[in-house]
């Protein structure tokens, strides 16, 4: 006889406010078995010995983790602070530097938007390259040096400084958008796109995927020196070993989620990672969908793969 079970009455009793409890059947029998072992089996304390060793276990390893991202800017959804640029069109910084910066911009249905003086929220004083990545929707980028094209979801256009933005360009969507605007200015490295001229664009079915490791397949958008702007995409359960940063490193999840070392990045949510900090592994269990800017460190490479990165 188990001396630890509890009475049938007073278990009967405290079944009487289950939901699934139907009339004519004994309240214990409507419970299942797993809610009846939860209510009926205590917990298993380790000897104190024991349990002080794992704590410890455990603070170091949160220690650990705490150390490996530290430096680096995660960005959640569900934390987001909005800037108002025009009726129906708002901002959301992710990163600024001296050389540049990068923001979400979204689009309510209907909304233009002509910067004019207000570029300035897009890249600060004087000229920049500027790229534009739809996130989703559809976007009329009124330019007409570029042809005033129309960009769709994962349409990824350049603006060189042979096409510097002009002040009566502007921005419109029939349907609402989300974009990634990212700016930079020319400076020092030899790493940084500000020094690009020509324009150049990227249509979401018509560039090639090429592969990066098993399971992980890359497509350059724009590549400066050891700077590179892709899109990324990891199947079900595909990973990168522990790497480090060379230089600084944006990730912006598009869909999918992806674990960056302990920290899990989802969909529309942002990671800088300065120059000097390094990743213990990326993976992702469900697949996923990024842009990357940063550059491509060896490790991650597998040469077997033939990615055909220079």
């Amino acid at each position: 006889m188990n001396n630890h079970a509890r009475p049938q009455a007073d278990l009967a009793a405290d079944l009487a406010f289950e939901p699934h409890t139907l009339p004519g059947v004994a309240a214990a029998a409507g419970l299942g078995l797993l809610p009846a072992l939860a209510v009926e089996l205590a917990p298993i304390e380790p000897p104190s010995a024991v349990a002080g060793a794992l704590r410890q276990r455990l603070l170091a390893r949160v220690a650990q983790s705490a150390a490996e991202s530290a430096g680096m800017t995660t960005l959640r959804q569900a934390d987001a602070v909005w800037q108002d640029l025009a009726l129906g069109v708002r901002l959301y910084p992710q990163h600024r530097d001296a050389v540049g910066q990068s923001s979400l911009i979204e689009l309510a249905p209907g909304a233009a938007w002509a910067p004019g003086a207000g570029a300035v929220q897009l890249h600060g004083e004087g000229a920049a390259v500027h790229e534009i990545l739809v996130l989703r929707g559809t976007l009329q980028l009124d330019v007409p040096e570029l042809g005033s094209p129309t960009l769709v979801a994962q349409d990824y256009q350049l603006i060189g400084l042979a096409n510097a933005w002009p002040a009566d360009a502007g921005l419109s969507s029939p349907t609402g958008a989300l974009i990634y605007w990212r700016s930079s200015k020319s400076g020092a490295s030899a790493n940084e796109f500000g020094q690009t001229l020509n324009s150049h664009r990227h249509s979401a079915d018509a560039a090639a995927w090429q592969p990066l490791r098993q399971g992980v397949d890359i497509k350059p958008l724009h590549v400066v020196g050891e700077r590179i702007a892709m899109l990324v995409r990891f199947q079900p359960g595909a990973s990168v070993p522990a790497h480090p940063h060379g230089l600084g490193e944006e990730c912006l999840m598009l869909e999918g989620d992806l674990f960056l070392g302990d920290v899990l990045l989802r969909a529309e949510e942002f990671q800088f990672a300065p120059a000097g900090t390094g990743h213990a592994g990326v993976l992702s269990d469900v697949g996923c969908l990024l842009y990357f800017c940063g550059a491509i460190d060896p490790a991650a490479v597998d040469p077997a793969m033939q990615a055909g990165l220079t």
